[in-house]
């Protein structure tokens, strides 16, 4: 039995979602929507809600702007934690979360399975980093577009509305939160899903991702499997590189931006490898962020 959990742009979701999933799921469920047609919420403030109000063992978060074209993916996704030590699932996220800020996707060390109306529509599935185990591939943390999570492990997590506001970085942290508590994190491969919309990244996300960055510092860089030294350093300097522009793209200056990030980058060069490395390293950033790259 699983609970959906949408937070809605509208007072309702749309009614050929409900048909969707009713002519899909294939298992009980129920529907909570939390109704933002006022703005009243902030993502965080929304699932936390959902999570109150819901009564079944897995909760399973979603956008309102999806379809599912898998039959009986809901007991698909309930096998998946038949396994106790799964702690959620989703469609998309990555085995290693960097030290440096910036998004999931940055480092290209991707896990996907998903439908978009983007570029034609075609079906991402592939991991960027090694094969999946059957119908799955362990993660640290997951995409929010449509994630499930055991309702028990509520008990000890949350979405953090206190350090965050908006409408980004609630999938993440979560996730992060199951993986820390020792549970297993999964991007799946049985269950297709299509996503009718892009994410928007604007100065809240660029907060967020700082916010992030911070409260799981002393952790990071988490993974859960064997990388590559070089594969590691590439999708740090990716990572940063990619936050470093979409700073100046949301207005921030260039100059400060690219002070931050050497300094960041001195001090993840400190941490995490040789002393050898920081020339490596500090040239890729000169290079990487050459000043008239970007404009302001």
């Amino acid at each position: 039995m699983l609970s959906l959990i949408i937070c809605a742009r509208a007072s309702d979701v749309s009614l050929s979602l409900k048909e969707n999933i009713a002519n899909t799921i294939g298992a009980a469920y129920e529907i909570i929507v939390i109704d933002n047609s006022d703005n009243k919420y902030n993502i965080f403030e929304a699932y936390n809600l959902g999570v109150q109000r819901s009564r079944y063992p897995v909760l399973c978060f979603m956008h309102d702007d999806i379809q599912y074209f898998t039959k009986d993916w809901g007991n698909l996704a309930l096998n998946h934690f038949d396994d106790e030590k799964t702690g959620a699932i989703g469609i998309a996220g990555t085995p290693y979360m960097p030290y440096l800020p910036g998004s999931w996707w940055g480092g290209n060390l991707i896990s996907i399975n998903m439908l978009s109306d983007r570029e034609g529509a075609e079906h991402h599935s592939f991991q960027a980093y090694l094969p999946a185990a059957g119908n799955r591939s362990k993660v640290v943390v997951l995409d929010g577009v449509w994630f499930c999570i055991r309702k028990n492990l509520f008990d000890s997590i949350r979405f953090d509305d206190d350090i965050y506001r908006g409408f980004h970085f609630y999938d993440v942290d979560t996730t992060m939160q199951v993986s820390q508590a020792g549970y297993n994190v999964y991007c799946v491969f049985d269950i297709v899903i299509k996503h009718f919309s892009k994410g928007d990244i604007n100065e809240t996300w660029t907060q967020n991702a700082l916010a992030f960055n911070k409260k799981w510092e002393p952790l990071l860089p988490a993974t859960c499997t064997q990388l590559k030294y070089s594969t590691r350093c590439e999708a740090e300097l990716k990572t940063l590189n990619e936050f470093a522009m979409l700073l100046i793209a949301n207005g921030q200056p260039q100059k400060k931006v690219y002070q931050a990030a050497f300094f960041k980058l001195l001090k993840y060069a400190k941490i995490h490898f040789y002393p050898k490395t920081l020339l490596h390293l500090t040239r890729y950033l000169s290079k990487s962020l050459e000043p008239g790259t970007h404009t302001n």
